[in-house]
């Protein structure tokens, strides 16, 4: 017998799902403006650590040699942009509002307009400098004219830095939102620093979102970088032949999970990664009499995977609490579904899948099974569910391999007399 307790979770489950379906059915007709929030609304300031500050959302009092470094990263553009700051400040002034209404929360309640202005200015420019040094443009601020011993620019700095500016530009939050940046991009020095590379997009995904930001010029545009780096894990596309309900009401989805890789490896399910910039979106499931495929996105693992996924998984919380359903977590739910054992993240890397290595990747995104799924991934499960290869695909496999078998021990058979004779014609 089912112990009570399981019972109940599934009940639980089943109402939780319901009550998903029920919110979406209420509000299928509105719109929810995304807004740049911080990661909960009493976050206080020394839980923030040693991050760098963008915008206004967890603003205390910044070191001296911060500042500074603001600072001499706005003027060093502005000189170089042949540029003023009132003529740059006067520019922003034309998106100020809507500049502020990317903002939740009432941050911006008693900030005076100047004082915004300043902050985008600045932290805008400093912002800029940061995400072209991590594409690879002035990957040493002397390269962009800083001096050798600069605190944060100097040549030594940017290895022991680079990581916690990834981790201050994409906390969740602590973002410059997309207009403004787009303003500031178009002074002269940005401008050249943009022309002067010859661009590829890169793999891995902090680098990636940076690109698609900055470089890309993706339509529809993002908010900002967090919302642009969920966005890459989307794609621009959807998957072929991809056909998903309107609404989807199948409880039993809530629930049940896929069988791992290695097991629909073993049932006859083949995995093929999507090619150019499909990503979720384009995950689809195809069966034919002779064959079934799972088309997956390539999934870069690098040092930073993490920290990404941490960064993804509170941002759509985040989103979700003013009415957006979250897309790329119960994506990151369907693929520790799939990887259950090492073996599978074995045979997914083999299959170009999952390219790089990370220790701990399992565990990482087996944290986020309580996520309700898309009704996209609520869709591909059950197909996958739904139409598993015949036993008869099992039985052809058995008896391909059987007599891949029986053919290897005839030719040793035949092998055998033949070279029994030329050892007996040498004697």
């Amino acid at each position: 017998m089912p112990e009570p307790e399981a019972e109940l979770g599934k009940y639980v489950l089943v109402l939780r799902f319901l009550l998903v379906i029920t919110i979406q059915m209420l509000t299928q007709n509105q719109t929810f403006a995304r807004q740049i929030c911080k990661y909960w609304p009493e976050y206080h300031s020394s839980a923030f650590g040693n991050l760098w500050v963008f915008g206004p959302h967890y603003r205390v009092k910044e070191l001296d040699f911060r500042c500074n470094a603001k600072k001499d990263a706005l003027d060093f553009v502005l000189e170089k942009s042949g540029c003023t700051l009132p003529r740059l400040l006067t520019t922003l002034e034309d998106i100020e509002e809507e500049a502020r209404s990317t903002y939740a929360d009432d941050t911006l309640n008693d900030l005076q307009r100047v004082k915004f202005l300043e902050m985008m200015a600045m932290d805008g420019c400093f912002f800029l400098l940061l995400a072209f040094s991590i594409l690879g443009v002035g990957s040493t601020g002397t390269e962009v004219g800083f001096p050798e011993k600069h605190l944060v620019f100097g040549i030594g700095c940017v290895r022991e830095e680079i990581d916690l500016w990834i981790r201050s530009m994409f906390f969740v939050g602590n973002q410059i939102p997309l207009i403004v940046l787009e303003e500031i991009m178009k002074l002269r020095f940005f401008q050249e620093l943009k022309t002067e590379k010859q661009w590829n997009q890169p793999l891995d995904f902090v680098k990636r979102a940076l690109y698609n930001l900055l470089i890309a010029e993706h339509q529809p545009k993002s908010i900002d970088l967090i919302h642009c780096l969920q966005s890459t894990f989307l794609g621009r596309k959807s998957g072929l032949h991809v056909t998903v309900p309107i609404m989807d009401t199948d409880a039993s989805d809530a629930i049940e999970g896929i069988p791992s890789a290695t097991d629909l490896f073993n049932l006859g399910v083949k995995f093929e990664k999507l090619e150019g910039e499909l990503g979720i979106r384009g995950i689809h499931y195809t069966y034919s009499a002779f064959n079934h495929v799972l088309y997956l996105p390539v999934f870069k693992v690098d040092r930073y995977t993490e920290l990404i996924v941490k960064c993804l998984y509170k941002y759509e919380i985040v989103q979700a609490s003013r009415g957006i359903v979250p897309d790329v977590s119960p994506y990151f739910k369907v693929f520790s579904e799939l990887l259950r054992t090492p073996k599978d993240v074995e045979l997914l890397t083999s299959q170009g899948v999952i390219q790089g290595q990370l220790e701990g990747l399992r565990r990482l995104l087996s944290s986020y099974d309580g996520m309700e799924p898309s009704e996209h991934v609520r869709h591909v499960r059950r197909e996958i569910r739904k139409h598993p290869p015949p036993d008869w695909q099992m039985c052809i496999k058995f008896l391909l391999k059987l007599i891949a078998l029986i053919a290897a021990i005839l030719t040793l058979i035949f092998c055998f007399p033949a070279s029994s004779s030329l050892l007996g014609c040498n004697k």
